[in-house]
């Protein structure tokens, strides 16, 4: 090879060289103007990015065990249908009327007992949702000198007076009296709600 073919190649070779450098040089150029930012600040970035995403993960993985947990320990059940539901309790109101007895019985066969109210929220509830009509509820006595007891036999603790000297009591419009037990009336029947019996039942952590 002669002396002006070396000098040549070298021109060529130089000339690649520097088409190499020219390209990386455009590359960072480009880069900067596409990001103005430093590349310690984009892998900071991409740190948090990738940080945040594995903790949206494993919260949704902890989230989802913990909703298996749960259901796998509880039943979810409502008021059976035609049932109403207030507060922990289902409520039944009867469209036919019958003595307290059959009424009584009625519940039982659904087990039920004649209505119970614990508290005055639930009176009140009982009250606005029977309508204008009259209804057996759960009080009953042996005699007028006798307490109050509710269809499970457990003592009536008098949170409203009943009017009245008979021997069961009814729920009208302003408040409770008693009657005779084969007087008819509509009747209204109360059991504890299931679902929410089964909802307050805790589970353990993960």
């Amino acid at each position: 090879m002669g002396a002006a073919e070396t000098a040549e190649a070298s021109v060529g070779m130089l000339s690649t060289t520097d088409r190499l450098k020219e390209g990386k040089k455009l590359q960072v150029h480009c880069l900067r103007i596409i990001s103005p930012e430093s590349p310690a600040k984009l892998y900071g970035c991409y740190a948090v990015i990738a940080v945040l995403t594995a903790a949206v993960i494993a919260l949704t993985v902890t989230l989802s065990a913990k909703e298996e947990q749960f259901s796998s320990k509880t039943t979810y059940a409502v008021c059976p249908r035609d049932w109403v539901g207030f507060g922990s309790k289902c409520f039944y109101f009867s469209e036919n009327t019958s003595n307290w007895t059959f009424g009584h019985t009625f519940c039982m066969e659904r087990e039920a007992h004649l209505a119970r109210f614990d508290s005055l929220e639930e009176l009140d509830f009982l009250k606005r949702y029977k309508g204008i009509f009259d209804y057996w509820i759960g009080l009953h006595r042996n005699s007028s000198s006798k307490p109050w007891r509710w269809a499970d036999n457990t003592e009536y603790n008098s949170l409203v007076p009943i009017r009245g000297w008979e021997e069961c009591a009814y729920l009208k419009n302003n408040g409770i009296s008693s009657a005779w037990m084969h007087a008819e009336r509509r009747w209204i029947c109360s059991k504890p709600n299931s679902y929410i019996l089964q909802c307050q039942i805790p589970f353990s952590p993960l």
